[in-house]
């Protein structure tokens, strides 16, 4: 509906411009000397490149390298020729007259050719905003191009040409002045929210700048046209007018810039590893784009302040301006063509086309600490040796216990039907209900029971990828993550949502299908561990009654949904929850990862992250994800959104595997006493959480890595303290969203839920611990 209803907006703009076009061209004809209608018909003809392209709206198609070789070619030839006409076209007029002028025009014409060529041959994926500013950058270079030909028409007397030159010039440099203050000002809608971005949003100031331009042109036209002083002077108050706003606006633009890199000045004095570095990261950009903006607003006032100032001298005394015009015009016109060079190689530096920005990367400090960073002790260095063959044997057992994906999905749609598990609400119900009312009994076998994978899948199985999560998300978000993960993307929310539906689960399937990852496998502590052998009888040991050990122990008791106990299971299948007994399946999960890592090729881990990241305040998980990292295992981390990544920055940047819970004190110590430096720890594991949102790894154009420097600034700012240099001392920072101070003053308090949310004592593995 969109693209039509601009496709009938440019087709009225079109014919509109052609009835003026056609009342120019015959007036023309009638009036050869005193006519203005040279310059309308140049105005006209420049505002149709604003009707061609409309920013933000056009559709970026996959032209043929032969095609852009072609254009490029017949690009570089047409402004090697208009560059070099003095030589050439004018040899009785001497090629040596104003040479300084000259060769400014003709390195200024192929800086704006070379920059839009190197633009257009450059490799990079679909990118609108970068295709809006190679259309800027084209627009500069038509400019200096009909600046050029108002050069020659000069030399060679021509009013005509020189009229028409010059209307179709300021009109080009109108809509080009638009579409750039456009794409500043879609950069600072995605750097900021909030009051700032509402700054932004509104495009009249920039029609008024752009209207003013157009004004310009035609009180200039109606000047040399009539020779009337009006124009003169309508001309020199719409310039003002354009001025006055173009500054204040490149003003605003650089205040806010600026308070961005004080934030983040003050934020990378606080962090430390990848999250210090994301923000000095985020501050080059900042540097760069406010220095690009700084410039490219002084360079433009100056340019147009100077005509101002030049024009008013004409107006009040002719014969002063006849005395230095020719100087003065001189170093106007090379810093006008400094101008469009200039600015060419900043919207090409923008958009993202020639500079990506180099991403953070590990730091010597990090490299010392990675070298004492060793992996965790094998718990059965601390068994006996006839022990450690029970132990091992385990390992391999365990890790025979894959499933594909597509039994998976099987079960999900089980639990749909509401045939596993009646109470099932996938928007609700969480990993920890689904084990209890639905795994457990679905792996009953007689008097004992197995793992529910080993009854899916009639042979072993080794799995691709071993899952750590918390039995605490939604089982929904488990699932959705396994199937982002199949998919190649990111986060997993929208298909968490797609699994809520039959019809959602048939199209993932469908799709999953054609991507050839039905038969994914994976290994899920949930499915892979014996439930029978550990937690299906019981509870675990009750701790005291009114602690907060004892509420998150009874909770766990309970259905998320229903509120109903969970039903105990009365097998017989005998239960091991001791850390030394070496048929134990719940602390063999860095023995089972070293073995399959050995035995796959392609190993990986993935790690699923719940909206509130509890997953990364469990030690075992935490333990995990480190030791898989010392394996050289890679990880592939899935969030929920971006958005939780913001909200939780801060606890996340301040990540402490020392405020980690277990459920129970022992666990904790003995996963810390297996952890050689723990401050090494702490680093590898924000290293692997802050470089798993893909900022880094593949191409962005100007506006997402804008995007990407505003999500760092915002979570500086929501930060709940800034280390304040004067009295070292920490105070708070106002922010509309710092509402969640207290949140995250509440996750740092003794009460915190992630200390209360223990799973069952020793759970069905490491994971759920």
């Amino acid at each position: 509906m969109f693209a039509c209803y601009a496709l009938k907006r440019r087709v009225l703009c079109i014919a509109a411009l052609a009835l003026v076009i056609t009342a120019s061209l015959i007036d023309l004809d009638a009036r050869k000397d005193t006519s203005f209608a040279p310059s309308i018909l140049g105005l006209s003809f420049g505002l149709l490149l604003g009707i061609i392209h409309i920013p933000e709206a056009g559709v970026v198609r996959d032209v043929p390298w032969s095609c852009k070789l072609a254009l490029c070619s017949i690009l570089a030839i047409f402004t090697i020729y208009a560059a070099t006409y003095p030589w050439h076209m004018l040899p009785s007029l001497g090629a040596h007259r104003h040479m300084g002028k000259r060769l400014i025009m003709l390195v200024s014409m192929l800086v704006n050719a070379a920059v839009y060529i190197l633009c257009i041959l450059k490799q990079h994926p679909p990118s609108i905003y970068a295709h809006d500013a190679k259309w800027c950058i084209f627009g500069i270079w038509l400019s200096s191009m009909a600046y050029q030909l108002f050069e020659a028409a000069l030399a060679y007397n021509s009013k005509i040409v020189q009229d028409f030159a010059l209307a179709f010039a300021i009109s080009v440099d109108s809509v080009v002045l638009g579409w750039i203050l456009i794409m500043f000002q879609a950069r600072m809608q995605v750097l900021r929210s909030g009051s700032d971005a509402c700054a932004y949003k509104s495009k009249f100031w920039i029609y008024v700048m752009c209207g003013s331009f157009i004004a310009n042109s035609i009180c200039t036209a109606i000047q040399r046209g009539l020779s009337s002083e009006g124009g003169m002077i309508s001309s020199l108050i719409v310039r003002s007018i354009f001025l006055i706003i173009w500054m204040t606006y490149v003003i605003l633009v650089c205040k806010t810039l600026s308070r961005g890199l004080y934030v983040l000045w003050m934020e990378s004095r606080r962090v430390r590893g990848l999250p210090k570095r994301q923000v000095e990261w985020a501050a080059r950009v900042l540097r760069l784009e406010l220095l690009i903006c700084a410039t490219l607003g002084v360079t433009t006032f100056l340019v147009w302040s100077t005509i101002n100032v030049v024009k008013y001298i004409e107006l009040m005394d002719p014969h002063e301006y006849n005395r230095i015009k020719t100087k003065v015009w001189f170093y106007v016109q090379i810093l006008r063509r400094a101008d469009g060079a200039l600015n060419a190689v900043e919207l090409a530096f923008l958009s993202g086309i020639l500079w990506q920005g180099k991403p953070p990367e590990e730091d010597d400090t990090e490299m010392e600490t990675r070298s004492r960073l060793r992996g965790l002790t094998s718990m059965s260095d601390f068994l006996e040796v006839d022990e450690q063959l029970l132990y091992h044997a385990k390992v391999e057992q365990l890790a025979h216990r894959g499933f594909h994906l597509g039994r998976l999905l099987q079960f999900w749609e089980q639990l749909l039907d509401g045939e596993l598990m009646p109470s099932f609400d996938p928007k609700r119900s969480q990993t920890n209900d689904v084990v209890r009312q639905a795994i457990i009994p679905g792996s009953r076998c007689g008097s004992g029971g197995m793992a529910l994978a080993s009854i899916w899948e009639e042979n072993e199985v080794l799995p691709q990828s071993m899952v750590t999560h918390n039995w605490t998300n939604t089982f929904a978000h488990l699932v959705g993550a396994m199937v982002t993960d199949a998919l190649k993307g990111d986060v997993y929310a929208d298909i968490s949502e797609l699994l809520t539906r039959q019809e959602g689960v048939a199209a993932l399937k469908e799709q999953l299908r054609q991507s050839g990852t039905l038969e994914t496998t994976f290994w899920v502590c949930a499915f892979s561990v014996n439930q029978h052998a550990s937690i299906c009888g019981g509870y675990g040991p009750e701790p005291p009654e009114g602690t907060p050990e004892w509420n998150a122990w009874d909770k766990k008791r309970y259905d998320s949904v229903s509120l109903q106990r969970f039903p105990l299971c009365d097998c017989h299948e005998p239960k091991s929850f001791s850390h030394q007994d070496p048929v134990c399946e719940l602390n063999k999960f860095d023995d089972m990862m070293n073995f399959l890592s050995q035995k796959i090729e392609d190993f990986g881990q993935l790690i699923v992250i719940d909206e509130h990241f509890d997953v990364l305040y469990r030690a075992w998980c935490v333990a995990e994800i480190v030791e898989a990292n010392v394996l050289s295992i890679p990880a592939r981390i899935k969030v929920y959104s971006q958005a939780a990544v913001d909200i939780n920055y801060d606890r996340l940047s301040l990540l402490d595997v020392r405020d980690c819970s277990a459920s129970s004190q022992d666990d904790k110590d003995v996963i810390l006493r297996k952890i050689v430096d723990v401050d090494a720890f702490n680093l590898k594991l924000q290293q692997l959480v802050f470089s798993s949102q893909g900022i880094f790894s593949k191409w962005v154009d100007g506006k997402e890595r804008s995007r990407q420097v505003g999500r760092i600034w915002r979570r500086s700012s929501c930060s709940s303290r800034v280390f304040k240099e004067e009295d070292s001392i920490y105070e708070d920072i106002s922010c509309k969203c710092c509402h969640l101070r207290s949140m995250f003053s509440k996750f740092r308090s003794e009460d915190t839920p992630y200390e209360e949310e223990d799973s069952e004592e020793s759970s069905s593995s490491s994971d759920a611990v």
